[in-house]
């Protein structure tokens, strides 16, 4: 698999490069799959994107957080999640007793938000779990979310970063593999990655040590790279805001 993390994010990104990896990325039960989405704060009444939503549990706990002020919209590049998505939520606002739906569901790669019609500054909060750490291109997705977010809107960031320095090697296998665990930067790596794009410093939440192994559900394994590499993985929430100028 050739990834795109060591790409210049800045460049425009083939289409057809996009379409490839992501048709042969292992992306199930995993890490990732989980739908804890730890949040912060009121949402009610705001505007929210999901990346990489998959089969759009979240977006519908997003719907009930935002209410029927506000709106949630998801995006994944595999259209049979996104339409399996679709097919919940008629059920689900109704079961979150709002007066209609406040969900949209968009089939795009998450490096490319503007193809699926998102326009600049137009979310309150971008929501991003550990499934950036495997996309073609972690920075042109987080760059994507700030190009989105309004001036002060936020990234909650739920995801993995490791405690010391990366293997390059370990972390490509890893990527191979679909492990987003094992795939994650060091956190100094987010911190600059962010700073580049503009973001203000990373606050951080709710942390805890994470296994390469952790599946979707306790007890299940996912594959991991062999390697030598001695590393701590940190299960973090954090609060990044874009400068409100």
């Amino acid at each position: 698999m050739d990834g795109g993390e060591g790409m210049d994010a800045g460049r425009p990104i083939d289409a057809e490069a996009l379409r490839a990896y992501y048709e042969q990325l292992p992306n199930e039960y995993g890490f990732a799959s989980q739908c804890k989405m730890t949040l912060l704060g009121d949402l009610k009444g705001k505007r929210v994107l999901d990346i990489d939503c998959r089969r759009g549990k979240g977006v519908i706990k997003l719907s009930d957080y935002v209410g029927a002020r506000g709106r949630v919209v998801g995006v994944d590049p595999t259209p049979e999640w996104i339409e399996i998505a679709r097919s919940y939520q008629d059920d689900a606002w109704r079961r979150n007793g709002l007066p209609e739906n406040n969900m949209e569901y968009l089939v795009a790669y998450p490096e490319d938000l503007a193809a699926a019609g998102l326009a600049d500054g137009t979310f309150d909060l971008v929501f991003a779990n550990s499934s950036v750490n495997v996309d073609f291109c972690p920075e042109a997705v987080l760059r994507e979310a700030f190009r989105v977010l309004r001036p002060g809107g936020v990234l909650v960031y739920d995801g993995v970063v490791a405690a010391g320095e990366r293997d390059a090697g370990t972390v490509a296998r890893a990527r191979e593999l679909g492990n987003a665990v094992q795939a994650a930067p060091a956190r100094g790596e987010l911190e600059a990655m962010m700073a580049r794009i503009g973001f203000e410093r990373p606050e951080y939440y709710e942390e805890s040590d994470v296994s390469p192994e952790t599946g979707y559900v306790g007890g299940f394994e996912v594959p991991t790279a062999e390697t030598d590499e001695d590393v701590r993985f940190v299960k973090t929430t954090a609060r990044i805001y874009k400068p409100r100028r």
